[in-house]
């Protein structure tokens, strides 16, 4: 590997010769973060649920692949929480 192709790995590199110059884009990105997705393609299916930690009643969505758990989030059509929930509701 040459020096040249080396350093033009660093992300600060890119950061100061490109485009990028806050660093929030691509020259962040490494090749595994670039090839990573979310969670939530991987689900079989989707269940809408309340958080049943307290009497506030916030609406999730569970999602599941191959009957376990993989992820919890918010119900963004819920009028009570708007899609948020407290670090209890999103304890998987």
């Amino acid at each position: 590997m040459g020096l040249e192709r080396w350093i033009g790995q660093w992300p600060v590199y890119r950061q100061l010769t490109g485009p990028d110059r806050l660093g929030r884009g691509k020259a962040a990105e490494s090749p595994r973060s670039a090839a990573l997705g979310p969670r939530t393609d991987r689900a079989d299916r989707v269940a809408d649920s309340v958080c049943p930690y307290c009497a506030v009643g916030c609406a999730q969505r569970v999602y599941a692949k191959d009957d376990r758990v993989i992820q919890i989030e918010g119900n963004p059509d819920s009028p009570i929480s708007r899609g948020r929930l407290c670090p209890k509701g999103e304890t998987n």
